[in-house]
């Protein structure tokens, strides 16, 4: 979309608001602004003089120099399309972090109880095959570490958790999973630890345990015997690395832009140092969920109204339908009411013809014929006959049973 100005119109606007605000206004950057000046030779006011303006100091308004006819008499700004859903979420969870008091890596903390109950659990558990402690239990912050990166988990929750607090966020606890939360959107989280793992070789005492298996096996033949089976040793060796990563929402779809989900340790980063960093992240993904909510609510809308329409328009079609099957119905009346008339006419005796009791008879019954159709298509006959049928009236539908739309 494109702007009009004079130039004018533009060296009023930038000696009554400072360019980067009114840059902002008008969707460019206070750079593009800036060109535009120079280039239609608009003069702008210099570094300071605002806040000289702001003091009470006396300022000077550059006027505006007069230029030669054959200039563009219009200025247009092309302006940037409104900032997508991901922008403004970093920009608002960033402006948030700066306007903290302190970084939350400067402010120690115990951290919640949440916290703590996790960091307990953490100390009570057993290594698994991997050699890492897995926590999945309700009221818990998911955990899959080493033991000996107990202690940097326990510094990292909770520097992230006010570093949450920050943007807004706190630790749910539910029947679900711990989640962060700002009372409109929940974000789950995992922390987790990378693993490597090797040929398993096996030790001296395991060799030994072969040996001795084999040794009864031969003395006995080879039998089979209950309580003595092939010793089984394990395949691979695993080692924990100590990298720490974090991640959000472990099922996610969306279309793009995504946000980003994991966070993990580098060559010269840990996870305790990017706690704001981290914060910001749950904010956008935060964002992102309430962005595919208002996309797939706003689809399903549509598709309600779609299918309201279609619903509609079946139900017109099947009211008509009725109608003009009762319409031909009516007209095949008068078409046989006239018939029947016409054949009335032609029953009566004609002046000095005898008419024997056989006529007489079908005469009689072919008037009640002719006045039995008559009355079915007066006003008070087809008014019931309307009412019988529930038709042209607020029922017209009746029976109606919308098929799948």
């Amino acid at each position: 979309m494109s702007l009009s100005f004079t130039r004018r119109e533009i060296y009023d606007l930038v000696w009554s608001t400072p360019m980067i605000h009114l840059a902002k206004e008008l969707g460019v950057s206070d750079v593009a602004l800036h060109k535009i000046c120079r280039k239609h030779d608009i003069p702008n006011p210099p570094l300071g003089w605002w806040a000289r303006k702001a003091a009470g100091k006396a300022v000077e308004q550059i006027p505006l120099p007069e230029i030669e006819s054959d200039r563009p008499a219009a200025i247009f700004i092309r302006n940037a399309p409104a900032a997508d859903w991901k922008t403004q979420a970093i920009e608002v969870a960033e402006r948030k972090a700066k306007s903290a008091p302190q970084s939350s890596a400067a402010i120690p903390k115990r951290g919640s109880v949440i916290v703590r109950n996790t960091l307990a659990a953490l100390r009570r558990g057993e290594a698994n095959e991997q050699g890492l402690i897995c926590i999945r239990e309700a009221g818990l912050v998911p955990c899959s570490i080493a033991k000996q990166s107990i202690g940097r988990v326990a510094e990292f929750l909770p520097r992230l958790e006010m570093a949450a607090e920050v943007q807004g966020f706190t630790l749910t606890a539910d029947e679900k999973p711990i989640r962060f939360s700002d009372g409109a959107q929940t974000v789950q989280f995992e922390i987790t630890e990378g693993y490597t793992r090797e040929k398993h070789e096996l030790t001296r005492k395991e060799k030994a345990e072969r040996a001795a298996w084999e040794k009864r096996s031969e003395r006995r033949g080879w039998r089979y015997v209950h309580g003595d089976s092939h010793p089984i040793f394990a395949d691979w060796d695993y080692h924990p690395t100590g990298r720490l990563s974090i991640s959000f929402e472990p099922v996610w779809y969306y279309r793009q832009p995504t946000p980003r989900r994991s966070f993990n340790d580098g060559k010269r980063q840990r996870l305790e140092d990017l706690a704001d960093k981290i914060a910001i992240g749950i904010a956008v993904v935060a964002a992102a969920k309430a962005e595919r909510k208002r996309k797939d609510d706003e689809q399903a809308r549509l598709y309600k109204e779609q299918r309201q329409r279609r619903e509609r328009e079946a139900r017109l079609k099947y009211i008509e339908e009725r109608r003009s099957d009762e319409l031909a119905l009516l007209l095949d009346t008068q078409s046989r009411l006239q018939k029947l008339e016409t054949l009335l006419a032609l029953a009566h005796a004609q002046p000095g013809e005898t008419i024997n009791s056989r006529v007489q008879e079908f005469r009689r019954w072919l008037r009640g014929q002719v006045d039995e159709t008559r009355a079915l298509l007066t006003p008070a006959g087809l008014e019931g006959r309307f009412s019988e049928l529930n038709l042209f009236g607020p029922d017209d539908d009746r029976d109606f049973r919308p098929t799948s739309l």
